[in-house]
């Protein structure tokens, strides 16, 4: 992906997503030949560095999702909705959904996540970007999110996708407590499922 620079008093440069493989991050786990591997961000600064905005203020965490397909010869399918984040305590998971930023004013609206609780889905929440003195600026923040986004992904044997898959957390900026990052990665040809899950710990800043 080449860099995209705009030009004004109010510059911005989106920076490339590199990955590593998938077994190269701590958490990662291999199925069947089947590699997933997560790595929750967690750092105000690397996200801003990332995203140019803090999703952390705004109770939304970025998870960069991993996955390799190391079979010889079937592909598999992971779908960007079967990625889901459980709160271990409470019991209720966080689906991710992005939807569009716009700017009106030097302000800009995203929605980040679909809270299932009980199965049931709650509208997604929206999410307030504050700060953005030009049009330009929202626009540049919402292409970053987009183009580093997890989007679902059929692999062929030995291809990789990575992305980031946002959530939006129930208990907000000052969430923190154990999760179950739960993927799901399936073979469209015998329709058999594999599940991983990621237990991880938040400490996330309070606001």
């Amino acid at each position: 992906m080449a860099q995209l620079m705009f030009t004004g008093c109010s510059t911005m440069k989106v920076t490339p997503l590199t990955a590593s493989q998938a077994d190269s991050y701590p958490k990662h786990q291999e199925v069947n030949g089947i590699v997933v591997g997560i790595q929750p961000m967690t750092d105000a600064k690397e996200i801003k560095d990332t995203f140019k905005v803090n999703l952390l203020d705004k109770g939304v965490l970025p998870v960069l999702v991993v996955v390799e397909n190391k079979r010889p010869d079937t592909s598999i399918t992971i779908v960007k909705d079967k990625v889901c984040l459980r709160d271990q305590a409470a019991g209720t998971s966080s689906l991710p959904e992005r939807k569009k930023v716009t700017s009106d004013t030097g302000k800009g609206l995203a929605a980040a996540g679909a809270v299932l609780v009980a199965c049931c889905v709650i509208p997604a929440i929206p999410v307030l970007f504050e700060g953005m003195q030009m049009n330009s600026n929202a626009s540049i923040i919402e292409f970053n999110l987009g183009d580093e986004e997890f989007y679902t992904h059929t692999l062929g044997p030995g291809e990789k996708a990575q992305g980031f898959v946002y959530f939006q957390l129930v208990g907000g900026t000052s969430t923190s407590g154990n999760y179950h990052l739960i993927a799901e990665v399936n073979d469209p040809a015998s329709h058999e499922a594999t599940t991983f899950d990621f237990p991880m710990t938040l400490n996330l800043p309070k606001k």
